[in-house]
């Protein structure tokens, strides 16, 4: 199995951690508005991004390349926004299948777009990991309805629009300048328009109150600032050597690990509001085994 394969597979588990600890950590445990989880994940952008620049240097502060690498942090800031506002409003089981299905843009982007060429069987596993994902949280509890109205469906689905387009760009800014410098760059675009609209004094005042609180503070710390670090750098090295097209379709089997940690925390009695039928432990085990064999004929075929 190729490394980026393994990168893929380590963001999308990382990811998974952090979009759990987001829902009930952050936004259920200290009811979190999501305007400040959006600063708290743009500011912390900014600081990492910042350092790691002044740390390893920058190759041409004033080049197309780094002004692309700016743009994918304010799309992405964008997208960010987006999903954000839907995790506060819906179960986290709701929101993902849906995000998950932004490697369908990447695709169409990427074989319209870039000069990206799949075989028939790659395609096949793209669809078999799209589906997977899609299908690893689907609620069939008829007495829990699916809670999207038109409006908020329409919405994450631009949403996964703009994710998928940052994407490819991501694509072509780490084919020209260090990973590393892609990086902080990135971060930098996304509190540009994740962080910076929200930036209001009372705001500010807010959430420095927040961060100071520990108590608080550690989940969104844990979630935004450490775990997120790695789980985008892993992405970035993935779509050095990765066709961005089969990079998208398994670092977006983000939902299949939040089954996974679900699970692994109802062994555990760890208190969450989310619970499996018997019925939907069989959806997920046939999302896992779509996903599993998306995963093996990307590696081996």
């Amino acid at each position: 199995m190729e490394f980026w394969i393994i990168f893929s597979l380590t963001s999308s588990f990382l990811f998974a951690i952090v979009s759990v600890i987001d829902k009930y950590g952050v936004f259920d445990s200290t009811n979190l508005s999501p305007k400040f989880l959006n600063m708290y994940v743009g500011f912390s952008n900014a600081i990492v991004g910042a350092i790691v620049l002044l740390f390893f240097g920058v190759t041409d502060f004033f080049s197309s390349i780094t002004l692309l690498a700016l743009t994918v942090g304010m799309i992405q800031g964008l997208s960010l926004i987006i999903l954000f506002w839907s995790l506060k409003n819906n179960d986290v089981t709701r929101v993902m299948p849906i995000w998950s299905a932004y490697p369908i843009w990447v695709l169409l982007i990427a074989l319209t777009l870039t000069n990206e060429v799949l075989t028939f069987s790659q395609l096949l596993c793209i669809l078999l990991l799209i589906s997977g994902s899609i299908i690893a949280n689907i609620k069939i509890d008829k007495s829990s309805p699916l809670k999207f109205s038109i409006k908020s469906f329409i919405i994450l689905i631009f949403g996964t629009l703009l994710f998928g387009l940052s994407q490819v760009i991501n694509k072509e800014v780490v084919q020209n300048i260090p990973v590393i410098e892609a990086f902080g760059f990135r971060g930098i675009g996304v509190c540009l328009t994740l962080a910076i609209p929200f930036s209001k004094r009372d705001n500010l005042v807010f959430l420095a109150k927040y961060v100071s609180n520990w108590k608080k503070s550690k989940y969104i710390f844990t979630a935004e600032t450490f775990l997120a670090t790695f789980a985008y750098l892993t992405i970035l090295y993935s779509l050095v050597n990765g066709p961005v097209s089969l990079v998208a379709a398994i670092s977006g089997t983000r939902p299949v690990f939040i089954v996974v940690i679900y699970t692994v925390l109802g062994i555990l009695r760890v208190n969450i509001s989310e619970s499996f039928s018997k019925n939907e432990v069989v959806v997920k085990i046939i999302s896992a085994i779509f996903v599993s064999m998306g995963v093996f004929g990307i590696a081996f075929f």
